[in-house]
């Protein structure tokens, strides 16, 4: 006897509810099944730094006790670099278990948007980038975790500095939105699919501590996040053209308290 199909009920009129249940399911597991197969692929690199290094002292490969003091300095580096990965996916499990919840309150979104500009505008200037940040009349409230949202979105502005050469991001309010909402917009000039994951694993490089987490990691970091305080994280393509291509990345915000 087959199996009923997903919301399928005794008449075999589907239910919609169950359906889009299903399917959100569906979408999750891809989601944390790639995100874990990308976390273990990035934790290789330093893993194999520090064993390649105790192999060499071990073996005897080192010409001076110089430079073995020299291999255990970048062996304890690779190491740390490694334990703040890990913090990284521990910090993730957390919140997707909900051993890690956020402290939910109304709060004004100006004050945030001028945090996420002190936080990155040096890094900006350093790459010779211009940010511009417009933060929104203070009278604009939201319902967030104040520390949760502003970190999310200066990652989210350190990932397009990264990327980034040439060229303007910014960090402003949507100009429309629904009543009980509001849009912020994070934009820069490169194609939408430089923020998309790439459908295969990149070939593993050599570990260098100036190395961050890949932007894949880092948007999944921002996905939980956002999710965990109620946001929603949208990749609008505004314009593609071979002169001018700009994407704006959407964040949704409720402006009350949401009831679920």
């Amino acid at each position: 006897m087959m199996a009923d199909a997903p919301g399928a009920t005794s008449s075999q009129n589907p239910d919609p509810r169950l359906q889009l249940a299903y399917y959100r399911a569906l979408e999750l597991a891809q989601f944390r099944g790639g995100f874990l197969a990308r976390t273990a692929h990035e934790l290789r690199s330093p893993i194999n730094k520090v064993i390649s290094l105790q192999q060499m002292i071990l073996e005897g490969l080192c010409d001076n006790p110089e430079e073995e003091r020299e291999f255990i300095a970048e062996s304890q580096a690779a190491s740390l670099k490694l334990l703040e990965y890990l913090d990284f996916l521990i910090r993730v499990s957390k919140i997707e278990a909900g051993r890690l919840t956020p402290e939910m309150q109304q709060v004004a979104l100006a004050p945030i948007f001028n945090q996420v500009k002190e936080m990155t505008h040096l890094q900006a200037a350093d790459r010779s980038l211009r940010l511009i940040v417009e933060p929104p009349d203070d009278t604009l409230h939201v319902w967030t975790d104040p520390s949760w949202l502003r970190n999310a979105l200066a990652t989210l502005v350190e990932i397009a500095i990264d990327s980034c050469d040439r060229g303007t991001i910014r960090l402003v309010l949507a100009p429309e939105a629904p009543p009980d909402s509001c849009y912020i917009w994070i934009e820069d000039d490169r194609p939408a699919t430089q923020w998309q994951e790439s459908a295969t694993l990149p070939m593993l490089q050599d570990f260098d501590l100036e190395d961050t987490l890949s932007t894949s990691l880092r948007m999944g970091m921002v996905e939980t996040t956002l999710k965990a305080i109620d946001s929603q994280l949208s990749i609008l393509s505004t314009s593609s053209t071979a002169e001018n291509s700009i994407t704006r990345l959407q964040c949704s915000l409720s402006k009350q308290a949401t009831h679920q």
